[in-house]
């Protein structure tokens, strides 16, 4: 497209995003927000930033913490009640036998009663928990800076609201609780068994040195192996998406076959590094089964042998505690398995919380100043004061820019692709600070103005329509949502929308698909026209608007721009000449600074830079002008069909 620019990536701005302009927080590698990450077990910092999101709760937390040591207390025990039955049975006490079974019986259903109010409080707290910090974290990520978008994947932030949060949920509620119930269900068990016989006790913990050797040595194997899956996961899911959203050019370029063996290759190696990590997942539990058993056999050997060297027994007594240390030691490895399959829930949920709270942590880089004013109305007067901006220190995008536009001013920005047109339009709505000078609007500073009372002033219209999902009426009125329909179809048929609209399936009901794909390019640009002109901005920014249709689409266009413009003070970046002879002035950029300013004919009677890119791209862009005309009855008749004609190839379409 030469001199008048070229696609998405016209601009300083596109510079910055490219990699010479990235701010600092773009080295991100190993801070907490890679995928491959995983946490400690324990980590303070994020419980200590968790426990506030309790106290609200904190009566429910305290039933269910109150609960869950009922339950942990009743469940563990039952083995001392059962022995003491089975030591009754053989005295032949039998009321004592009748009152214990009873007892067991009232504990099991206490039991049961703390375990259910635990699950049905952690249950109510966990959804309101999610829903509190999915929110928080949504209205935070809603406003940060466009700089902290140009650095972040959109995929890891999603991540960063839906999985991370989820896994914290559980965590915060059956996670923890189930954690603590294990430990307090441990601690009874040692100290019953303890209580009852500890040379027996010391018997059953005799298997714990090895047991915790195999667990440090498989912990160690176990969370390289999860790591190895997450990034075999996450280059899986990268190249799949990656692939699947640039598929056109896949298929022009006959890359199917190659990507396919790519991407089992890739697929090999995720099945590997998860076959491994099942492997360990699996293993550890048989070893725990097996110290199960040594630890049992050991208690019957040693109470047998203890029975047989004795001079006299008590027989009852001998039961008792054979039955309750049978018993027992099984309970006593039961929170042990349950310890073992919380250990990556535990890491999984603390990596989690550190990347959430990061997320949370991260200051807006623009936020209004003390005591910011809100535009209640903006004539739309607009002034560069000497405005000088960079991305990086010392790697200037803009110079110098001095330019002060009149209520009503169409001013269009020139140049080549990186001469800084789109950076000065988005510095404009504020999305970047400047780093020198002043941008006033209505004499106010930008700086000084509450950033959500000027965007609400403003609208912007950019090369790539952005459709979201729902109906057409939905889409006109995104920026307007108690707007009546007397109100869309007004706007809609001021850019020339309406017609095409009349004939969809069910009119402004007509769902669109994702990002409006069952609409041309032509019909998707009028319908973000249409949406710009029901928000009824006092300042419009036109970015590259006409950039991917082609000049017989383009004449609709035109006539749409043409009602979008009047009156507002617009700023349009266009590589049409159409478009730029109409602006009220044209500004050369070359380079971040200003090199010409005038009207269309000023700067060809100057005959200096604007002149002689002119020529070079006049000759190319009237061809194509004279080829529409000739095609004009045919591009009538696809409009009354509802069609455009077909967008050039890249066109995105």
């Amino acid at each position: 497209m030469g001199f008048w620019g070229g696609g998405a990536g016209a601009g300083g701005w596109s510079q910055g995003i490219g990699g010479q302009a990235m701010g600092p927080r773009a080295s991100r590698t190993a801070d907490g927000w890679d995928d491959e990450e995983i946490g400690k077990v324990y980590d303070a910092k994020v419980v200590k930033r968790i426990i506030p999101y309790l106290k609200d709760y904190k009566l429910q937390a305290g039933i269910a913490f109150a609960c869950m040591i009922i339950s942990a207390v009743t469940s563990f025990i039952q083995p001392v009640l059962i022995g003491l039955t089975v030591q009754a049975g053989v005295d032949h006490n039998e009321n004592r036998v009748w009152t214990l079974l009873a007892i067991m019986i009232v504990l099991a259903v206490v039991s049961w009663a703390a375990s259910f109010t635990q699950q049905l409080t952690t249950a109510w707290m966990g959804n309101r928990l999610l829903l509190k910090l999915r929110t928080e974290m949504y209205d935070h990520m809603q406003g940060l800076s466009l700089s902290f978008y140009d650095e972040m994947e959109v995929g890891r932030m999603i991540s960063r609201l839906t999985s991370d949060v989820t896994v914290m949920q559980e965590l915060l509620t059956s996670g923890s609780l189930t954690f603590m119930a294990d430990i307090v269900g441990l601690a009874v068990v040692i100290a019953v068994l303890v209580a009852v016989d500890w040379q027996l006790a010391l018997v059953t913990f005799a298997v714990v040195p090895p047991l915790v050797g195999v667990m440090v040595w498989w912990s160690i194997h176990a969370k390289k192996a999860f790591v190895a899956v997450r990034v075999k996961v996450s280059a899986l899911y990268g190249t799949l998406a990656e692939n699947v959203s640039g598929v056109r050019a896949v298929q022009s370029m006959s890359r199917e076959g190659e990507n396919a063996r790519r991407f089992d290759a890739l697929n090999q190696e995720n099945r590997n590094a998860n076959v491994w990590a099942g492997l360990l997942s699996a293993a550890i539990m048989p070893v725990i089964e097996l110290a199960v058993a040594i630890a049992m056999c050991a208690v019957i050997i040693v109470g047998g042998l203890r029975a047989l060297n004795a001079d006299s027994v008590d027989v009852a007594h001998l039961f008792f505690v054979l039955t309750a240390f049978t018993l027992y030691v099984t309970r006593f490895f039961d929170p042990i398995r349950d310890l073992v399959l919380q250990y990556t829930m535990l890491q999984r949920a603390m990596s989690g919380g550190d990347r959430i709270f990061q997320v949370l942590d991260t200051v807006p880089r623009i936020q209004d100043r003390p005591g910011a004013i809100e535009l209640d109305r903006v004539e739309g007067r607009v002034d560069f004061d000497h405005v000088d901006f960079h991305y990086v220190e010392g790697v200037p995008i803009l110079q110098d820019i001095d330019l002060h536009v009149a209520p009503g001013e169409t001013i269009a920005f020139v140049g080549h692709t990186g001469a800084g047109k789109t950076t000065i339009t988005s510095l404009v709505s504020r999305g970047y600070e400047v780093t020198g000078g002043a941008i006033r609007v209505d004499g106010h500073d930008i700086r000084d103005v509450q950033r959500r009372s000027l965007t609400r002033h403003m609208g912007v219209v950019l090369q790539n329509p952005y459709l979201f999902s729902g109906t057409v009426r939905e889409n006109i009125a995104y920026g307007r949502p108690e707007a009546t329909q007397a109100a869309i179809e007004e706007a809609a048929r001021a850019v020339g929308a309406d017609e095409f609209i009349s004939r969809l399936p069910q009119g402004y009901d007509t769902v669109l698909q994702q990002r409006g794909q069952n609409l041309s390019v032509g019909q998707r640009q009028l319908i973000s026209f249409a949406r710009a002109i029901l928000a009824q901005p006092r300042i419009l920014v036109l970015d590259e608007a006409t950039a991917y249709v082609d000049t017989q689409t383009e004449v609709i266009i035109q006539r749409a721009l043409r009602e979008l413009l009047k009156d507002r003070t617009s700023f349009v970046i266009a590589h049409r000449l159409s478009t730029i002879r109409e602006a009220t002035r044209i500004v050369v950029l070359d380079k971040g600074r200003m090199v010409e300013v005038g009207s269309h004919d000023e700067l060809l009677a100057a005959n200096g830079v604007y002149a002689n890119l002119y020529r070079m791209t006049y000759a190319q862009e009237q061809a194509q002008k004279e080829q529409a005309l000739m095609g004009e009855d045919e591009a009538v008749a696809r409009r009354r069909h509802g069609d455009f004609a077909p967008q050039p190839a890249g066109g995105g379409q």
